[in-house]
């Protein structure tokens, strides 16, 4: 499996992971930068072992998992688990710095829901990307 680089091209995909096609009918695209930080939140969204052809395994498996972590630990083992998922995930794209990678989990809330907060920055820019992602233990979503 090849990670999507700096000069990719891939359809856009909207919050829920649906084409988004413009008003002239025509699916519209994302590219270099947004197409790879797009690659980033869907990764975040997959569980490792999701895709059909996927041969990879451990850090370079494409998914984070992050359901299937937040299911089977306690509040302080999954905290754990997420920020080490996280980093060793994001390292993996040479385009990403790797000392700005940070997250934060919140408690679950009275439905046991949780968000996590990813923020990093590609390499070479003044910006930070911050994705939160709500964890609900059945379901994974980008807010």
């Amino acid at each position: 499996m090849r990670l999507t680089g700096t000069d990719d091209t891939d359809i856009a995909l909207d919050q829920y992971g649906q084409p988004v096609v413009g008003e002239d009918g025509d699916v519209r695209l994302v590219s270099e930068e947004d197409c790879w930080i797009q690659d980033v939140w869907m990764e975040m969204l997959t569980e490792e072992g999701e895709l059909l052809h996927e041969d990879e395994e451990g850090r370079w498996a494409y998914g984070f998992g992050y359901g299937t972590v937040l299911n089977g630990l306690d509040s302080e083992e999954a905290n754990e688990e997420i920020y080490a998922r996280t980093r060793e995930k994001l390292t993996k794209r040479d385009y990403i710095e790797p000392d700005s990678i940070k997250t934060s989990i919140t408690a679950p809330d009275r439905k046991g829901r949780r968000t996590l907060r990813v923020t990093y920055s590609p390499l070479d820019a003044e910006k930070e990307v911050n994705k939160d992602i709500r964890i609900d233990g059945a379901e994974v979503t980008i807010e």
